[in-house]
């Protein structure tokens, strides 16, 4: 059994496509052991219980309470030390590979250096080099579309996460074709979701079998 951990934010839509694909034996000896959350409630934790799948919480506000805004130095480390109680958490699960489904923070060098050799692959709503680092990428996609008034081609990728943000190793890449005034930015983003979904299972497939 390949063990995975799935990272997440919010709904946890992406999570229930890597339940759904264990469940019907498509990730090839996959098994989803646990489920981190940035915040307390995200939708995703429901559907991990509903899984039976442990869940934790890892939140970077518990972190940063009391310190205000403006004090730099202590936020920033602050951050250092959620993502040194993050990576520990997940360590302690013994992963073979960590999937960040949904999940809304950055994964600094603090995080990379402590995670070690255990391969990390992120979700992101757009093609390689298209709105890096940004969670509004969906609807940047949808609006550069009817704002130029041509054809554009977006969609979704998984990568490996790297330190530049973004920038790592695609291992899928789904394109969605986009045409002015052809559909609202709801239904483009129901079509991201869907290609999402699809290749957030294909992606860690891939990534197990390179383990």
């Amino acid at each position: 059994m390949s063990r995975i951990v799935v990272l997440i934010s919010g709904s946890g839509s992406n999570l229930q496509a890597l339940i759904d694909a264990q469940q019907r034996n498509e990730l090839e000896g996959g098994q989803v052991v646990s489920v981190i959350s940035s915040s307390k409630k995200a939708y995703g934790l429901t559907r991990a219980i509903n899984a039976n799948i442990p869940s934790k919480i890892c939140s970077l506000y518990s972190h940063t309470e009391g310190i205000a805004k403006t004090d730099k130095v202590g936020r920033a480390q602050a951050r250092i030390e959620f993502e040194k109680d993050l990576a520990q958490t997940i360590v302690e699960y013994k992963p073979d590979v960590v999937v960040c489904a949904g999940w809304l923070l950055i994964l600094g060098p603090t995080f990379l250096s402590k995670i070690g050799s255990i391969p990390v692959i992120n979700l992101h709503p757009a093609l390689p080099g298209q709105f890096d680092g940004t969670t509004h990428a969906i609807e940047m996609a949808w609006n550069h579309c009817q704002e130029t008034n041509q054809p554009f081609v977006s969609g979704c990728m998984v990568h490996y996460v790297i330190q530049e943000v973004d920038k790592g190793e695609p291992l899928v890449i789904k394109k969605l074709n986009l045409i002015p005034g052809k559909e609202t930015l709801e239904e483009y983003e129901q079509r991201v979701h869907k290609a999402e979904h699809i290749a957030i299972v294909e992606a860690t497939k891939l990534a197990l079998g390179n383990c």
